[in-house]
Parts: structure tokens; sequence; C-alpha cells
């Protein structure tokens, strides 16, 4: 079966310009990603910025590799090769001390390089075998990345007030903020029928909640793959339905 759909599918002349696509996916998942570990082992040179604005900044950038995902690949196989790709690359770093070119020398801190991209492998299966719709997985990558990342950018520089650690009330709200933006952007892009319905702002509002609340309170740095995970199953579950 599988052979008479390639041959079809090469008669039509698309299946070339499908392998295409994918390799260049591939190639700009590769260029992409060295530019932002580039751009940010340059920025760790400079005395102007911290070690904690490096890795966020690091953290913001590899999320949009969702965008480069969703725009070239059609096949598990070739979408699977990027996360498996950053969790081999991050480990190495991690457990040799190359991430410490960065000026981050705290270990647990710098296990988030990795439990990252173990969240996106897990979005990356659970969107292309269907089990969770694409807008949802969307939703919590990018949740995770910008939300995460300016929480922490902002929260740590203006945030005065603690509510646990070294989390602060002004990078929470931030998270909500910003994973509401997320939501809506995803929201409008996929055009889910519920969105600027009554329920849909509730789930919105709930959405974000959760977000910022996990990433507030998960302990021991696993906030990476508490809030993506988190993001995406109670966005499917209350989107999917509102």
């Amino acid at each position: 079966m599988g052979n008479m759909v390639c041959q079809y599918l090469e008669k039509r002349h698309i299946l070339p310009y499908i392998v295409a696509m994918n390799n260049l996916g591939l190639i700009l998942s590769l260029v992409f990603i060295g530019i932002i570990v580039g751009i940010g082992i340059l920025l760790s040179k400079s005395d102007r910025f911290t070690a904690e604005f490096v890795r966020k900044f690091i953290h913001i950038g590899v999320s949009n590799w969702w965008f480069i995902l969703i725009a070239s690949f059609d096949s598990l196989a070739y979408a699977l090769v990027g996360p498996i790709l950053f969790i081999l690359v991050n480990g190495i770093a991690v457990v040799t001390g190359a991430a410490n070119v960065l000026g981050i020398s705290d270990k647990r801190r710098n296990l988030g390089l990795v439990y990252f991209p173990i969240s996106l492998l897990v979005l990356v299966i659970a969107g292309y075998s269907n089990t969770v719709p694409m807008w949802a997985c969307g939703m919590g990558a990018l949740a995770m990345g910008y939300g995460d990342g300016l929480a922490a950018m902002i929260g740590k520089h203006w945030g005065t007030k603690k509510i646990r650690g070294d989390k602060s009330l002004l990078g929470t709200l931030v998270m909500f903020v910003v994973t509401a933006l997320v939501v809506t952007g995803f929201s409008l892009g996929y055009s889910l029928p519920s969105t600027w319905s009554f329920t849909w702002w509730i789930s919105v509002v709930v959405v974000s909640g959760v977000a910022a609340l996990l990433e507030a309170y998960t302990p021991h740095g696993l906030d990476n793959l508490s809030v993506p995970l988190g993001t995406t199953l109670i966005a499917f579950l209350l989107l999917g339905v509102a």
C-alpha cells in the first residue's frame, strides 16, 4: 500500500516536492538553532548581559523553531530530527560543562536546556500522531518559550514581591499575559470555531492561569516539562470543546 502511494505521488510530481520541503526544513532548523546559540555566546561575552538573560534569550529563540516545524515538515520522522538533536547536543553540553561557555555554571538550571527539547519531542509526537491537535501543541511550546522566558527576564529585573524562591508576582503575571496572547494567536491562526465566544474567554483565562501556576510552583526546575505539557493538555481539553 505504501509503495502504491509513493508511486502515485511520484507520478503526480508531488513526492519530490514533499521530500525537498522536509530536507529544507532540516537545513533551516540547523541553521536557525546555530544562529540562536551563536548570538547567545556573543551576548555572554558582554558584561551588559547576565547569564540568566542569555539562557532565556536562547530559550525564547529556540521556541520559534515551532514555526519552522509546521511550515516545513509533513512527516513525523523528519520532524523528530530537530528535538532529538537538541536533546543530544544540549545533554552533552550540560554533562561535559560546555554549557558553561554561556556563563551558566548551575547544573540544575542547565538541565532546563535538556528538559525543554524533551517537551518539544513529546509535543511533536503527540501532534503528528494526531493524539493532540497541533494548535494545542503549539500553544504549549510557545507558552513555555515566550511566557517562561519573558517572565524570568522581566520578573528577575523588576519583580520585587516574591511568591516562591526567586519567582516574583510580576513574573507570574507576565507568564499569564504572554500565555493568553499565545493562546489567542493560535486560536486565530487555526481559526478555532469558538474564538471570541464567552466560553473561549473563560478557557483562555483558565489555560493562562494554569500555565502561570505551573511556571511559578513546579519544583526542582522541572517547569520546562510541566508548563508546555500541562498547558497543551489543558488547552486541548478546554478549547477543543469550547
